[in-house]
């Protein structure tokens, strides 16, 4: 995956928006924070991920693709290695911070348009 990859899964979501902080491109849904290239290396996405749990097993079960800094950890995030990085699971993850963040109403709106998207 590259950058661009990202950038068009998080497109790809109702009101998600691009925006520049300190200097580097970030998604947030509203005011809320979803992803954005790490400032410790430009092959990293900082991507939201909620679960506690999930996060540990990411770090666990793929450390060659997910690690974390001290920087971030209280950040409720996993650090992902780009390039490793399989398209399909970075949307998986991408969509569940997006489900969370997200407005009610934009989630369903989302979900009563595109039924076969919904995750369970």
């Amino acid at each position: 995956m590259i950058f661009d990859d990202v950038r068009q899964i998080a497109m790809s979501f109702p009101a998600v928006e691009e925006h520049v902080v300190f200097g580097g491109p970030t998604f947030k849904v509203g005011k809320r924070f979803l992803a954005s290239i790490a400032k410790i290396a430009p092959d990293t996405l900082v991507l939201k991920v909620p679960d506690q749990l999930e996060r540990e097993y990411f770090l666990a079960t793929k450390p060659d693709i997910y690690y974390m800094q001290p920087h971030y950890a209280s950040f409720d995030c996993l650090l992902i290695r780009m390039t490793p990085a399989e398209a399909q699971e970075v949307r998986d993850l991408f969509e569940q911070a997006w489900r969370h963040y997200a407005p009610r109403r934009v989630v369903a709106a989302y979900d009563a348009a595109n039924p076969a998207q919904k995750l369970s």
